[in-house]
């Protein structure tokens, strides 16, 4: 599963780089070109919302399987349109076409691979199970980010599209493999659009608790996007955009070296995980305020590594705790709609970061979200201190 997970998070990555670059590269407009990411979002949040009618449908993995094999389809089909017809406006919005049927089916699939964790291990190695695959992730999007660039620049984009059409046939191959029976509702629903996970949700009192402090520390988070991080790298640091490029693989370092810690201290602290949630937004809260009123440059990139040390801390935990949480049978629906409010959050906060931003400045927007993160601590402490955890150490698939 975890080889899945990384040649997944290659092929997004790149694909994603090459689809930007494509559009930039016609239209030379920054713009048109930023809109991939508002397509991808979209996509994810229909795709989030109209999960459960697949899943109560098909066997997880055959329905994993099965969407790779889409992605197949689709880039083979890209690939031989891009051969075959010059680019002009129309292409360009058939590139959208593209990005947002990839994107769908990457929000179908994402969630269905979460799922499955909980299922093939024990509740006492979630923990440590869920670091290992964070750890292969942020390691992957570093390589990725860095050296896909690279290779849109020294390779032609549609070999690298076909590259990455033959890395989806592994994991299709993979989950194919894969034998694990999930009890399927008897009585389907005909309803396309779902809010099977929201019923999950309103129905557990720790998970709507879980739900408003991801919805606070989500928008919070909309200080990372690109635009306003580049502002405070020009206006603050007083750098040019290769510096923007250190702050990000400085973050991924602090994230890939504490998921290393956590994976072998998994058996202490996973019986502390929501003293680690909390810890680990406080740490975020003090660290983004001492970063929004630092103006060197050495000392951002050393803040943005202990930044990464404690995101993955809160994040780590944040994810265990909702998988314990979550009935086995609920997790793919419940997935599939924290899917879509965690792309809905995304959207708005990067609307309301960009325009908060415009008018306080890029330094005192990091003092926002540093205290929108604190009060998420808090509330975490607050409402879920005497959570009591259970352990299903006997779990077998």
């Amino acid at each position: 599963m975890a080889f899945g997970n990384v040649i997944t998070n290659i092929s997004g990555i790149l694909y994603t780089i090459v689809a930007t670059s494509f559009i930039y590269e016609y239209t030379k407009s920054a713009t048109l070109a930023a809109i991939v990411a508002l397509v991808r979002t979209i996509a994810k949040i229909i795709s989030g919302l109209q999960l459960p009618f697949y899943t109560e449908r098909f066997d997880i993995t055959r329905l994993i399987s099965s969407f790779y094999l889409f992605q197949v389809l689709l880039l083979s089909f890209f690939i031989v349109y891009f051969k075959l017809i010059e680019l002009n406006t129309f292409t360009t919005t058939f590139i959208y076409l593209f990005v947002f049927f990839i994107s769908y089916i990457e929000g179908i699939i994402l969630p269905c691979r979460n799922s499955l964790v909980p299922k093939v291990v024990t509740h006492t190695q979630l923990f440590r199970a869920n670091n290992i695959i964070s750890f292969l992730e942020q390691t992957v999007s570093l390589l990725s980010w860095g050296m896909g660039g690279l290779l849109v620049v020294y390779f032609d984009k549609l070999w690298i599209l076909v590259g990455i059409t033959f890395s989806y046939l592994f994991p299709a191959l993979l989950f194919k493999s894969m034998n694990i029976k999930i009890d399927k509702m008897k009585h389907k629903k005909k309803k396309i659009f779902r809010l099977d996970g929201w019923r999950v949700v309103k129905s557990n009192p720790f998970l709507l608790k879980m739900l408003i402090v991801d919805i606070i520390e989500g928008i919070a988070s909309g200080i990372w996007i690109g635009g306003i991080t580049l502002a405070f790298v020009r206006e603050v640091l007083h750098k040019g955009e290769n510096w923007w490029g250190y702050i990000n693989t400085s973050y991924y370092l602090g994230t890939i070296l504490s998921s290393s810690v956590l994976i072998i201290i998994s058996s202490i602290i996973r019986r502390k995980l929501v003293i680690s949630m909390s810890l680990g937004s406080l740490g975020v809260s003090v660290f983004v305020f001492i970063f929004g009123l630092n103006k060197i440059p050495l000392m951002s990139l050393v803040l943005v590594f202990v930044l990464g040390l404690f995101y993955q801390l809160r994040d780590s935990a944040q994810r265990t705790l909702l998988q314990l949480h979550v009935k086995d049978d609920d997790l793919t629906a419940f997935y599939g709609f924290y899917s879509s409010i965690n792309s809905v959050v995304f959207g708005f906060s990067i609307f309301l970061m960009g325009t908060i931003s415009d008018l306080l400045g890029p330094q005192n927007i990091y003092l926002l979200a540093s205290l929108m993160t604190l009060v998420s601590s808090i509330l975490i402490f607050v409402a879920l201190k005497n959570l009591k955890i259970e352990f299903n150490v006997n779990k077998t698939i």
